[in-house]
């Protein structure tokens, strides 16, 4: 049995990376998997999953002895002096856990999937099939403000959203652009002449996961709504992940790289594979050579 635990202020997004990572382990070492605090699961009303895996054994006092947590699995994070951030990548130590291991991480590589398609392990409730058509002319810009907004180095300029409007309209002309937004203050200061579709955190899901163009932000949100179903057609998001055109060229972080995505320098540019693979390569070769490496809690 592997375990995983809903903590208080996850965000949705964090909590499905760590989900679907729980899922492909699982499948992948074949052991069981059982979630702490499934309650606090902030896609309950919208999203299904699966809490725990079928317990089949008869002797129930016998199964939960032998499945208690003794282990810990602690993703592997880098601390970055310079950029002054955490940093993460895939942990290959993960394929050494045993059994009765509760894992904690970020876990947002798409290494974890151990390329399992996650439409199995996440559902989404009263998908409408006519709304992909509605939205062929869409484009959504994910805005993230909220607590973002006290970090400087963190929140995305005005720049990158406008250059990131152009390169859509040089694939598609005719689109129409909306804001899906956390922070609707922020967001129609920053791009006042866009339409802000406003709704709960469902509502949100939804758009996103019918858009069939989408410029998002560094954040974990937009992921698993772009990911799931019908993916959309072009997807930018920013270079340089969660420190968006640092001077050092470093990806931050390394497991925030996706495949089939476009990424936007500060130039406005949208840059090649091979030059992204350069620069996660790089500042991997400077990660690797940290004497200490940490996790959260040390």
């Amino acid at each position: 049995m592997i375990y995983l635990e809903f903590l208080d202020g996850q965000g949705l997004g964090n909590q499905l990376w760590n989900y679907v990572t729980l899922r492909s382990l699982s499948k992948k070492l074949g052991f069981g998997y059982q979630i702490i605090n499934p309650e606090k699961f902030k896609g309950k009303s919208f999203l299904e999953i699966s809490y725990s895996q079928n317990i089949v054994d008869n002797d129930f006092k016998t199964f939960k002895k032998n499945n208690e947590i003794k282990n810990i699995f602690d993703e592997k994070l880098f601390y970055d002096y310079e950029l002054k951030t955490f940093a993460s990548d895939f942990d290959k130590d993960i394929f050494k856990i045993k059994p009765n291991t509760i894992i904690r991480g970020l876990f947002q590589s798409e290494k974890y999937f151990f390329n399992n398609d996650i439409n199995q392990f996440v559902k989404l409730k009263l998908v409408k099939k006519d709304n992909f058509s509605l939205y062929k002319n869409q484009c959504f810009l994910n805005i993230r403000g909220g607590e973002y907004k006290r970090f400087k180095n963190l929140i995305l300029p005005k720049t990158y959203w406008l250059n990131a409007i152009n390169n859509m309209k040089k694939i598609k002309p005719n689109l129409k652009f909306a804001i899906i937004t956390d922070d609707y203050d922020y967001a129609s200061n920053l791009l006042t002449e866009i339409k802000i579709f406003k709704g709960d955190i469902s509502h949100d899901f939804f758009q996103l996961y019918y858009a069939n163009y989408l410029i998002v932000s560094n954040s974990s949100f937009s992921y698993f709504p772009a990911k799931l179903g019908i993916q959309p057609k072009k997807i930018i998001a920013p270079a340089n992940w969660s420190r968006f055109g640092n001077p050092k060229n470093k990806w931050i972080s390394p497991s925030n790289y996706y495949e089939n995505w476009s990424y936007q320098n500060i130039k406005g540019e949208i840059i090649n594979k091979e030059f992204i693979e350069e620069s996660i390569n790089k500042t991997l070769i400077i990660y690797s050579s940290y004497n200490i490496i940490t996790t959260k809690e040390s």
